[in-house]
């Protein structure tokens, strides 16, 4: 009965899990007792024991490759949103950002908007990148596609449009960005014009306006089919970049790999005593002479 209880209670109740999230299965224990029992054949309460403790520690490394598996996929679980919301914070910087005034030109008011050296520097990295991830370029495509409308309802690009435009394509396509800034309606021109020139200006037939109007429109056409290409080349980058992250995540992070491979080795040490004690016994107890185990001390002597 004591031996009973050895082989199929003592000790199984402490090593394997049974409730919770990470519960283990008692049955899958006791058949792996049941295999290192046909195996070994213990003779004795000690040897029993031994073996008992053998399978403890196949048990519990096993559970290290659990623990190895669950820290690779903590953070591959969780890797496509994780991306997604990075890419949204940066789309969303750089959205906020490209609208600030630009350095030149800009007119701020005193006590109403500071720009440190740090958020000019910011705004201009800003624009630099807006046309490389897919909330700039979503916003781009609705700003054009307003300002089409714009052009076929009125014949030029709202001030408040012109001006997004304007910060938006100023560090990708400064030439675009200027002829969407002067693309203002006809008498803002004149009115920016010295006065004797008023008089030139109103002689420009109307049909000159439409001609401007529609190279502006043929310039936003051609734009939006770029960003459409440049969409799907940022989306085709994404998913490479993705994937070589979730590759990078093949290996747990350094500090729960070094807490793994001590936790292994602690193991490794009490499982190979473990067998290499239950050797030593059988083979005493079927008449072989053993010699005592070597044991070498490799401290430093004094």
């Amino acid at each position: 009965m004591a031996r009973n209880a050895i082989k199929h209670g003592l000790l199984a109740r402490e090593v394997v899990i049974t409730a919770g999230d990470g519960k283990e299965s008692s049955e899958e224990f006791d058949a792996l007792v049941g295999q290192l029992w046909e195996y070994y054949e213990p003779v004795g309460v000690v040897e029993e024991l031994l073996v008992k403790t053998i399978a403890n520690g196949w048990w519990r490394k096993a559970r290290v490759l659990r623990a190895e598996n669950g820290e690779i996929r903590k953070r591959l679980d969780t890797l496509a949103m994780d991306r997604k919301l990075r890419n949204s914070d940066k789309g969303n910087r750089d959205l906020a950002l490209s609208q600030l005034p630009s350095l030149l030109g800009a007119e701020i008011l005193a006590g109403q908007l500071v720009l440190t050296k740090d958020g000019i520097s910011d705004a201009r990295e800003a624009r630099r990148d807006f046309h490389k991830n897919l909330l700039g370029l979503e916003s781009m495509t609705g700003l054009l596609q307003i300002a089409k409308s714009e052009i076929a309802r009125d014949g030029y690009i709202s001030r408040n449009i012109r001006h997004r435009i304007y910060h938006a394509f100023l560090g990708w396509d400064y030439t675009f960005a200027l002829a969407c800034l002067a693309s203002s309606p006809p008498e803002a021109k004149k009115a920016d014009r010295p006065s004797e020139k008023v008089a030139d200006e109103q002689s420009v037939s109307e049909q000159t306006d439409k001609e401007h109007a529609a190279l502006i429109a043929a310039a936003i056409d051609s734009r939006l089919k770029k960003i459409s290409e440049l969409k799907r080349n940022v989306t085709k980058r994404e998913d490479l970049a993705r994937d070589a992250e979730a590759r990078s995540f093949s290996l747990p992070p350094a500090d729960a790999t070094d807490k793994l491979l001590r936790y292994e080795a602690h193991l490794d040490r009490q499982l190979y005593r473990a067998m290499d004690q239950l050797e030593r016994l059988q083979r005493r107890r079927q008449g072989e002479n053993v010699p005592p185990p070597l044991n070498i001390n490799l401290g430093r002597r004094r």
